[in-house]
């Protein structure tokens, strides 16, 4: 038999409850755990977990945008990539003042850098050639 990967738990996890009602959920959770101390997982939940709940945003249209800059966004650059992206977008900020200026855009496995740093390396590499 294959060996089961995390995701391919976190899948059949949120397949199983996507459309169940609310008082079956600690019986399907429970036969869950089960399922997983039986092919040695339980170690592993935290991870599953992570993709369920990764799973679990996209199936549901939600992007999940982390934003990189050198410092605070102010609201209205904050609406402003909401309306860019989608009003379904989770968006998380992170200082980086490595970055030097502009922004860093990484929705799901997509970056979008538009920091002075890469910038400057562009031209950079630019003038060598």
């Amino acid at each position: 038999m294959r060996k089961q990967s995390n995701l391919q738990f976190a899948k059949a996890l949120y397949e199983v409850t996507k459309s169940l009602p609310a008082e079956s959920l600690p019986q399907v959770v429970k036969q869950f755990f089960i399922t997983l101390q039986k092919y040695n997982k339980l170690k592993k939940i935290d991870y599953i977990l992570e993709d369920f709940i990764s799973y679990s945003k996209k199936q549901s249209g939600i992007k999940t945008i982390e934003v990189e800059t050198t410092r605070e966004l102010d609201e209205k650059t904050r609406e402003k990539i909401i309306n860019t992206f989608g009003a379904k977008s989770e968006i998380t900020q992170k200082i980086n003042k490595q970055i030097l200026g502009g922004i860093r855009i990484k929705i799901d496995d997509t970056v979008h850098d538009a920091s002075l740093k890469t910038q400057l390396y562009k031209l950079k590499q630019a003038l060598i050639k």
